[in-house]
């Protein structure tokens, strides 16, 4: 069983997105007392059936009706396309015309999730939202405390972003479990979707390529060159590549990976593999979740992006700047702005702070 506290009567807003992790979610709640609404939340308009790994479609919303359903708790469906489209794709577009490599998950669970939801569900007088995440999230006296946990379904790193006072008003009662027992809790509870595939791509990127997109900003073609300037031909639009990703050139007698892209003059740079190696990376917006430890260069755990192995470095914060500086014990491969790093301790893996990487650094 999940290790969330049980407070009977309390109510609290499920988000239920027709998968089965939101619908365990919603069901170990009502087991623990709570009171559950449902609430699946309508992000975009499709234009075309989803496909197998997307979630948001028609089938998700039914799947997630049958959900609530079969637990016997009331269920909504509402519209929040305006601002998941303010929110997340304005803020994917924009990131992609300025050579940035997004993260729309973190944008939705900040601006939408616990956002737009909180507010509805403070509404109804329901002081929590509860979501299927991966993570552990303990509820003290000091406020709240998000942890890491040590399974490849971990998703701490998608949370890191939350604010202290939005992770105080979450509920992740799926804790520490696995998938398969979150799973084998789905089919005690008699869900249909027990066996449901799970989504991985973009919810609003339907053909499970961004590149797709009609809305997507117009590039202009411009030049590929080396770190000395050198000409290595023609890039279709800066909006098609993102740092770390290997460009095909025809005729080239190796292979070249995108190291760097400059939107001010529309140019990328290409290098080697080992090019995308960095000793140390500088971020800004800085998201502080426990700021006792902003001690003169705290020793932390860094993960660069959703599913990288988190590296062990050293942070210098500049709160006046709203900035930090990370040097890693070990170059790290293909840093990318835009991209969101999450500081862990070292000795509990609690998440301590995050920020968006600006972009690599060098002694």
């Amino acid at each position: 069983m999940s290790h969330f506290a049980s407070r009977p009567k309390e109510r609290v807003v499920a988000a239920m997105s027709g998968g089965v992790d939101s619908a365990v979610a919603a069901g170990l709640l009502k087991e623990a007392g709570y009171e559950v609404i449902g609430v699946t939340m309508k992000m975009y308009e499709p234009s075309r059936p989803a496909h197998a790994k997307s979630c948001c479609g028609a089938d998700d919303f039914d799947d997630a009706r049958r959900s609530a359903a079969i637990l016997g708790i009331p269920h909504f469906v509402l519209d929040y396309t305006e601002q998941f489209a303010r929110g997340v794709i304005k803020r994917f577009h924009d990131d992609y015309a300025q050579g940035r490599t997004p993260n729309p998950c973190i944008s939705c669970n900040n601006f939408v999730k616990l956002g737009s939801l909180r507010r509805y569900a403070q509404s109804i007088g329901a002081e929590k939202i509860a979501t299927g995440h991966y993570a552990r999230l303990l509820h003290r006296a000091d406020g709240p405390h998000l942890y890491r946990v040590a399974h490849p379904k971990d998703q701490s790193y998608a949370l890191s972003g939350l604010r202290r006072d939005q992770l105080a008003a979450l509920l992740l009662p799926l804790g520490e479990l696995s998938k398969p027992e979150t799973r084998a809790h789905a089919q005690r509870l008699g869900l249909t979707v027990h066996d449901k595939t799970e989504s991985q791509d973009i919810c609003f990127v339907e053909g499970g390529d961004y590149r797709d997109l009609a809305s997507l900003p117009s590039q202009e073609p411009g030049p590929f060159i080396e770190a000395d300037g050198k000409s290595l031909g023609q890039h279709a639009g800066i909006s098609h590549y993102t740092v770390g990703q290997r460009a095909r050139i025809g005729g080239a007698p190796r292979a070249r990976y995108v190291t760097r892209i400059d939107p001010s003059t529309n140019t990328i740079t290409l290098g080697d593999l080992e090019d995308l190696d960095a000793p140390g990376l500088t971020a800004h917006t800085l998201n502080i979740l426990q700021p006792e430890f902003l001690a003169a260069n705290p020793s932390v755990l860094a993960m660069i992006r959703s599913h990288a192995e988190p590296a062990a470095a050293t942070a210098s914060f500049h709160i006046a700047q709203d900035s930090l500086k990370l040097h890693f014990a070990k170059p790290q491969r293909a840093i990318s702005p835009g991209q969101q790093v999450a500081l862990l301790d070292p000795a509990t893996s609690e998440v301590l702070a995050a920020a968006t990487i600006a972009g690599p650094a060098y002694p």
